[in-house]
């Protein structure tokens, strides 16, 4: 919240791209408080290394790979159908909104917003909803509930009606991803990747 407010207060300050602006430095600022909440609650209390958030090489780089494909190709699939459905049957608070092309930076600068919603967020996210939330329930309820109960708090985070279930769904194969590969990075590459393709059908056809 407090991040918001400031990076609303500074984007007033330009007429142009505000809101892009706004956008990118609410990201950074989460990102920064996340890796500070998982250093200080995670790596340094347990004193472990930041392999036990997930942040190793996959053990079998060709598995995870097709996993990484498979569960990327599995969720833009349910995120279509689910568009789909709710567009033709559901109320249109149900019906998911696409990234607003006003947040993302024009001509050049577009590279900012692929830095910051491609990049830094699918990193920052993945760190804590993977790393450190699942990784913490997994040892006392098991794969299923901590998949689950990682899941439902990454839904909580993102607090839009119209995503609720894309959502959960996407934190389900996320956290899966991870169980499966035993590292994070495969989950990095799925969420970066479906938040490309968001990015391009804003810019394209947005």
């Amino acid at each position: 919240m407090l991040a918001s407010v400031g990076a609303a207060q500074i984007a007033a300050l330009f007429d142009s791209q505000g809101e892009a602006l706004a956008i990118s430095i609410t990201i950074h600022l989460t990102a920064l408080g996340i890796v500070a909440i998982v250093w200080s609650l995670g790596v340094r209390r347990s004193q472990s290394s930041l392999a036990a958030i997930g942040l190793e090489r996959p053990t079998r780089f060709s598995r995870a790979a097709f996993l990484t494909v498979a569960v990327l190709a599995v969720n833009l699939a349910v995120a279509a159908v689910y568009s789909v459905v709710a567009e033709r049957l559901g109320p249109e608070i149900l019906v998911p909104e696409a990234v607003d092309p006003d947040i993302l930076f024009s001509g050049p600068a577009i590279v900012l917003s692929l830095e910051s919603l491609v990049l830094v967020t699918p990193l920052s996210e993945e760190i804590f909803f993977r790393g450190f939330v699942f990784a913490g329930l997994l040892p006392r309820f098991g794969p299923r509930w901590a998949i689950a109960g990682s899941a439902l708090v990454f839904c909580a985070f993102h607090l839009s009606v119209g995503l609720i279930i894309p959502i959960f769904v996407t934190g389900v194969l996320l956290a899966w991803l991870y169980w499966r590969t035993g590292s994070l990075w495969p989950s990095v590459a799925a969420h970066a990747a479906q938040n490309a393709f968001a990015v391009a059908a804003a810019l394209f056809w947005g």
